[in-house]
């Protein structure tokens, strides 16, 4: 049976249509449904041109090796119609392509149920795997075939070379997706910037600060600060990063204060990040946005059940982790100064530590640090 996820959008075509349906990772895995039509427009236009150029019904295309179940990657025609039509009309065109020799540009199957039809099928060598395109003929006779045949492999040269740049666009976008899931998982606001200062992508935890509207900002597309002092350092400092057309090493990370109400400032570290060919102004900087009063304890927990404390331990331990001293740790957990240093040397004991600045240390070298929705626990 072949894998099928529900299509990402009707291809526009009133002759053919046709679904986009599975992009491949740069391994021939599935990646998911394309998040955008426009996407897989370019191999989907050219299924549905060579299906009219040889009068087909139907067109699919699937990705398969030998230790994964096909994934189907089109679906144009009557391929494309109703889900258990397409799911009967997959199986037929899959079962067709076992055996395919790559060398023969296209081999004809019988349909299974019909005297007249049949399916026309050929593969083109991929990235890990093999691409199978097949084109459905309810009513074809054999006098019939081999123009079809002729017509089908005049196409083959330019289904081949779209099908390499999809396959490279795909790959492309399935690292890029990777990185920002990766960037969105820290607890350290990322924000990426031109040279103007515009901004081209911020993680989720830069949004969250953009959000609260207190230290970093967004003015149009421009990051700034609460002040108009920060924003003027922070665009030298991005400036400075990115010099003359020449972006400093990866040493040079000068760091910007910007200011908040009431609260610790945070820091804002800058530092070249891609450049374009010379002459494009392709020069981008990175931002790193550190906030000193984030909430520890989401990060220090579970570093407390690495070292098998308690939950009053735990507790005690968080509050120290965040700069309380013992007696207002006592007194926030309501209990008495004696009886909070009688939890504190059991932690001693557990964590093997002397002192209380030790204690923080090894909570905070021991902790993993993720985006504030992320909640880790050790196994």
């Amino acid at each position: 049976m072949a894998t099928i996820v529900q299509p990402a959008g009707r291809a526009r075509d009133r002759h053919v249509p046709g679904h986009a349906l599975l992009p491949l990772a740069a391994d021939g895995a599935a990646i998911g449904p394309a998040q955008d039509e426009d996407g897989l427009a370019p191999v989907a236009a050219v299924m549905r041109e060579m299906a009219t150029a040889i009068a087909a019904d139907g067109v699919l295309v699937a990705w398969h090796d030998r230790d994964r179940a096909p994934v189907l990657l089109f679906a144009g025609g009557a391929c494309a119609e109703e889900r258990h039509t397409r799911d009967e009309i997959t199986d037929r065109a899959l079962r067709a392509a076992t055996g395919i020799d790559p060398a023969m540009p296209g081999q004809w199957r019988a349909l299974e149920d019909a005297s007249t039809g049949g399916l026309l099928t050929t593969s083109i060598a991929a990235h890990g795997g093999t691409v199978t395109i097949t084109s459905l003929f309810r009513r074809i006779g054999i006098a019939a075939r081999s123009p079809a045949r002729d017509a089908a492999t005049r196409w083959l040269p330019i289904v081949q070379a779209v099908s390499r740049l999809w396959a490279g666009r795909l790959r492309a976008l399935t690292r890029l997706r990777g990185l920002t899931a990766a960037v969105n998982t820290s607890d350290v606001g990322i924000l990426l910037v031109d040279r103007d200062g515009q901004c081209v992508f911020a993680n989720a935890t830069a949004e969250a600060m953009i959000a609260a509207g207190d230290g970093l900002r967004r003015n149009g597309g421009l990051v700034a600060g609460r002040r108009l002092a920060d924003t003027l350092r922070l665009q030298a400092a991005i400036e400075h990063v990115l010099g003359a057309g020449e972006p400093a090493g990866p040493g040079d990370a000068p760091v910007v204060a910007l200011t908040r109400e009431g609260r610790r400032p945070l820091l804002a570290a800058i530092m070249s990040g891609e450049t374009g060919p010379a002459g494009q102004g392709g020069e981008s900087a990175v931002i790193y946005v550190f906030d000193p009063e984030q909430d520890l304890r989401r990060v220090v927990e579970p570093a407390c059940k690495l070292y098998g404390l308690s939950p009053v331990e735990a507790r005690l331990t968080c509050l120290l982790a965040d700069g309380l001293s013992l007696n207002a740790a006592a007194a926030a957990m309501h209990v008495r100064e004696q009886t909070a240093r009688s939890y504190l040397k059991q932690i001693f004991l557990k964590t093997d530590t002397n002192r209380q600045a030790e204690l923080v240390w090894l909570m905070l070298k021991s902790a993993v640090r993720t985006a504030p929705g992320c909640r880790t626990h050790y196994v």
